[in-house]
């Protein structure tokens, strides 16, 4: 959202010199040059865009190159955007963010508080009635350290990703949770009533205890990756190989038996080196067996055993940020932009293969079960 904000403002300033590129300004004394690539900076690193150049007839017949007011408002006040958009999904008013950073008669910082209201209301304005939800990924990031940002990512029946909303705390409390999933249900999301909801999360007591409470009869799947950094931490260096290759084999197998036998197999090498940590897994099992238990194919399991959908995304905007070239004549090539009707692009959730059958979860009385999943591959 930052960065189309500052695309936008650069264009609105391009249109009104020059008009719209489909009809410029006849006898107009400015024209569109083409475009060069520069560099600016913001509180997230630096960004590239491919910024519109304006040139200007002077008296003497002369062109001259014409310096945009939104790109030198835009260097000068480095981080200044990212602190207005932060602000304002915090709820803070618009005079308020202008007496905070003292460009309240700015124009450009005026129009950037107006677009990234627009950018956030279209996120967060969508219905969400119409998703036909098979599984659901909540996970807490923390962009700083003392800000938590809980996400909520929901995979429909033809393996769509669909980013939904998000709520920020100061922890990954039950209360943060809990507003997030009140958001959702408000929206008009129905998941859990044709066939139990299935959600894959971190090892939050928080989230699971939310979960609790709005899905009860959810088959709640704990990130693998999560359970294994937190074993490894608990592990000397010289025994963690052996417990990451032990955990790659839970992940990989399929069904109940094959993993129970990895789980038993993990869990008696843990015993053997650290007591607590075996006993602080073996109280997990359920979390981290429940999507085994359902008895699926192993394709899923890349999707439905982590919450890496969701840190994906994030690393691929961050990425983005620091090397990605945008244009502002254009669709910002990136997987994480929230406005697109909340879709992240193309890309399918897992490798629904032909002919597979998820049964996740198990159906509701009265209603058929998902059916073969239609011919289609993880992207």
């Amino acid at each position: 959202m930052v960065r189309e904000g500052l695309l936008q403002i650069i264009t609105d300033e391009v249109n009104m010199l020059c008009g719209t590129s489909c009809r410029p300004q006849e006898g107009g004394l400015y024209r569109r040059v083409g475009t060069e690539p520069v560099r600016i900076r913001s509180s997230e690193g630096t960004e590239f865009i491919d910024k519109r150049r304006v040139r200007k007839m002077g008296p003497n017949g002369r062109e001259q190159e014409v310096r945009l007011n939104s790109y030198a408002e835009i260097k000068r006040r480095k981080g200044m955007f990212d602190d207005v958009l932060e602000s304002i999904c915090h709820g803070a008013s618009g005079r308020g963010v202008g007496k905070m950073l003292g460009v309240s008669a700015s124009q450009v910082c005026e129009g950037w508080k107006a677009r990234s209201r627009e950018l956030l209301a279209e996120f967060r304005g969508r219905d969400l009635s119409k998703l036909d939800v098979l599984a659901m990924i909540v996970d807490g990031v923390f962009p700083g350290k003392e800000r938590c940002v809980v996400v909520a990512l929901v995979i429909d029946t033809e393996g769509h990703k669909h980013l939904l909303d998000f709520e920020e705390g100061s922890s990954e409390s039950a209360e943060v949770v809990m507003a997030l999933f009140a958001k959702l249900k408000a929206r008009g999301l129905d998941a859990g009533v044709v066939r139990r909801l299935m959600v894959t999360r971190d090892g939050s007591d928080a989230i699971a205890k939310a979960l609790r409470h709005f899905w009860p009869d959810a088959v709640q799947q704990e990130c693998l990756v999560r359970v294994e950094r937190g074993l490894c931490a608990k592990l000397s260096y010289k025994h963690q190989r052996e417990a990451v290759m032990k955990m790659n084999r839970l992940r990989a197998v399929e069904g109940a038996e094959a993993g129970e036998e990895a789980f038993e197999e993990l869990l008696k090498f843990v015993r053997s080196k650290n007591l607590a940590a075996a006993e602080s897994l073996e109280a997990r099992k359920d979390g981290i067996l429940a999507f085994h238990r359902l008895n699926v194919p192993a394709t899923l399991n890349v999707t439905f055993l982590s919450t890496n959908n969701i840190e994906n995304d994030r690393h691929a905007a961050a990425k983005s940020q620091r090397g990605g070239r945008l244009s502002d004549q254009g669709e910002e090539p990136t997987a994480s932009r929230p406005t697109d009707g909340g879709r992240q692009g193309p890309r399918r959730g897992g490798s629904f293969r032909n002919g597979s059958r998820t049964g996740l979860p198990s159906p509701r009385p009265n209603h058929q079960p998902i059916g073969p999943l239609p011919n289609h591959r993880h992207r």
